[in-house]
């Protein structure tokens, strides 16, 4: 049986199995600060990746809806303000690159839910509008991109949703596809790996979200994986219960990772998935502050998270992941 650091209050008692002083109990990975959000922090922002290069932007500071739009270099550890996000300012909207270009729609601009869509070119820096998301307008979701189509899933339209729509940018049209069989939900989370999308956590009807889901790319197809609050399966040697929303996530070297979010309170907590095992480890915690609606990242095999709030606080620095290496609490 897995045991997790007795010293985390961040996560309540009824969230695990068990727990056990600190000092006896070792997880490996490590994190290290990198250079700051360059903007105002903010939470609930949009992000994608194109060619080894993080784009993100719009969000929540605690005041405002906003537009700006931002790249980072890893090599450079920069970052670089972009043109700016062309439609309403808004926080819960959803990103994804398909084929060299970025797309961000859907949100919250405060007022309204939102289903416009947008089309970012990295080469010439520019915005077009786009065919508006057709499902309802929402918020909350998430998106991702197999075989150069994308997809929105899940969130809020004033219900929970389970339903999938897939935009194909060639035809600049929309259509539905394969819902989840079960588990509403909004501020999910989701990572890909090989050809597949997997989707964890969220909330809806005031509960957290068990059911795990892989969304097949070549088969648009979802098949529910073992569950994220297994502690009373007795097929396996190990159990957890990490359930929570607004984590952060993403996915590399073949493993997915969320990180952080809230489980009734804010989580520090680290969980790294084996799609081989279709099991999940805990990892060093985040050396941050716990926070929600921070944003996840991959770029050349490496984890970042970046930006969140605790409360009324919006964070702008942003940390890297190194989920092999040994645990420094001077970097």
């Amino acid at each position: 049986m897995r045991y997790l650091k007795g010293y985390s209050l961040l996560l309540v008692a009824s969230l695990v199995a068990c727990s056990k002083d600190s000092s006896t109990t070792t997880k490996v990975g490590n994190w290290i600060k990198r250079s700051e959000f360059e903007g105002v922090g903010r939470s609930a922002a949009a992000s994608f990746v194109i060619d080894n290069k993080a784009y993100v932007g719009t969000g929540y500071d605690g005041e405002n809806r906003l537009q700006d739009f931002w790249v980072f270099d890893v090599t450079l550890n920069q970052w670089t303000q972009k043109a700016p996000f062309p439609g309403v300012g808004r926080s819960g909207a959803v990103g994804m690159a398909i084929a060299g270009k970025g797309y961000i729609g859907t949100g919250y601009d405060g007022l309204n839910k939102l289903n416009d869509f947008y089309q970012y070119d990295p080469a010439a820096n520019t915005w077009a509008r786009k065919a508006d998301f057709t499902g309802t307008a929402r918020y909350g979701a998430v998106a991702f991109a197999l075989n150069d189509k994308g997809y929105v899933a899940t969130g809020y339209d004033g219900n929970w949703l389970k339903d999938n729509w897939r935009y194909d940018p060639a035809a600049n049209a929309w259509t539905q596809v394969q819902s989840l069989t079960s588990g509403k939900r909004q501020d999910a989370n989701v990572f890909v790996i090989n050809n597949k999308a997997y989707l964890c956590m969220g909330i809806a009807n005031g509960s957290y979200v068990s059911d795990f889901y892989s969304f097949d790319g070549t088969s648009e197809t979802w098949t529910q994986l073992r569950a994220i609050d297994n502690v009373t399966d007795q097929s396996y040697d190990d159990d957890y219960n990490f359930k929570g929303s607004g984590a952060a996530s993403f996915a590399m070297r073949g493993l997915g990772y969320v990180v952080s979010g809230t489980k009734s309170s804010l989580s520090s907590a680290v969980w790294e998935y084996n799609p081989g095992t279709d099991l999940w480890v805990q990892k060093t915690d985040f050396e941050g502050a716990a926070r929600n609606g921070a944003t996840g990242f991959s770029v050349k095999d490496r984890g970042f998270v970046v930006l969140g709030t605790s409360s009324s606080q919006p964070f702008d620095n942003m940390f890297e992941f190194d989920p092999t290496a040994e645990y420094n609490q001077y970097d």
